[in-house]
């Protein structure tokens, strides 16, 4: 009988220990406000905004799923280039209201950037700011994202001359240190 005792009492003390290591767990997958897993490895990258007085791009470190592939990883870029930076010292070079239309990578380095943009989100847009806007979407592609080698920018999925009238989008896009600080 005290032997019965024993098993049962073990059986409890064991499924109450298994039960809390469950629930631990669960509770020690909690999702952050990017939406990643709390476990899940991150990769660091470097996405580029302008400095304050527009002369230049900055480096910003964010925090990127290490799960994603490289399509899913630029799409994410993308979209943190046009939320803007969370840093006061820095800003914006495309505008809150520009969408991704499409976004692809061949299998010899070039990716496709397809974006949604209004002309009158464009129209204040000078020289410099155009060379901004392009080259930081280039660089975080193309510095983040090893399989690309250069990056063509489409507007409403058309090859556009220009951004804003000034820079030239006809052609491919590479890799620009001469314009990060």
């Amino acid at each position: 009988m005290k032997s019965r005792q024993k098993r049962f009492i073990l059986f409890v003390f064991l499924t109450g220990f298994l039960l809390s290591g469950v629930c631990v767990a669960q509770n020690g997958m909690e999702v952050d406000e990017d939406g990643i897993l709390a476990y899940e490895d991150l990769f660091e990258g470097f996405v580029y905004y302008a400095d304050q007085q527009k002369t230049g791009l900055k480096s910003v470190n964010i925090r990127f799923s290490s799960t994603l592939d490289s399509h899913q990883l630029g799409r994410e870029i993308i979209k943190a280039l046009i939320a803007g930076p969370s840093l006061p010292l820095l800003e914006p070079t495309w505008p809150r209201d520009a969408k991704i239309n499409s976004f692809f990578i061949t299998d010899d380095g070039k990716a496709y950037v397809d974006l949604y943009l209004e002309k009158e989100m464009i129209e204040n847009m000078d020289t410099g700011s155009e060379l901004l806007a392009i080259y930081s979407l280039v660089n975080s592609l193309t510095l983040n994202i090893p399989k690309i080698k250069m990056v063509k920018i489409l507007i409403q999925g058309k090859d556009a001359l220009t951004l804003a009238g000034h820079i030239d989008l006809e052609f491919f896009y590479q890799t620009n240190m001469m314009i990060v600080k």
